[in-house]
């Protein structure tokens, strides 16, 4: 492949790892919200004295411990600490090959700067299978790239 093809690859591709490391990152932070939000609504649902206080009145009386039962079925089956552990999985992996496609843009005038590029790709590729299962949303992936090309357009101006 041509220089310039590869400074073009390299280029887009340090750019995607940095939002992929963003997006993910904040993945982390919405499935941690998510989890200690349902922990506390049910403990407070599942909470004698608040139960107590509830029951006084009619509807109550059935409405609270449905909700907290559902509130505990959602948050077993929904996974969030899960996702919030594999979310930040990603973002590390994703970080460190953001990290290596700068070094190898730093350096791309090195002789086995195309044998890095792709050994660098190759690994992309097994974080791509595994984040397959998060949710793509378009506009938050957008607005990363938009921050990853706005902090490497400032560091190499």
């Amino acid at each position: 492949m041509d220089d310039a093809t590869l400074r073009k690859l390299v280029w887009e591709e340090m750019l995607y790892a940095d939002m992929r490391a963003n997006y993910f990152g904040e993945l982390v932070r919405r499935y941690l919200l998510w989890h200690k939000t349902l922990r506390v609504a049910t403990l407070v649902g599942t909470s004698g004295s608040l139960a107590a206080a509830l029951l006084s009145s009619g509807p109550a009386k059935i409405a609270v411990p449905i909700l907290a039962t559902a509130l505990s079925l959602w948050l077993l089956i929904s996974q969030y600490g899960t996702m919030a552990r594999d979310a930040s999985d990603l973002h590390e992996g994703w970080g460190s090959l953001a990290r290596d496609y700068t070094d190898l843009w730093n350096s791309l005038d090195r002789p086995d700067a195309e044998a890095c590029y792709l050994e660098i790709f190759n690994r992309g590729e097994s974080l791509s299978k595994t984040g397959a299962k998060f949710p793509n949303k378009a506009k938050r992936l957008s607005f990363w790239l938009d921050h990853a090309a706005a902090m490497a357009r400032a560091r190499y101006a």
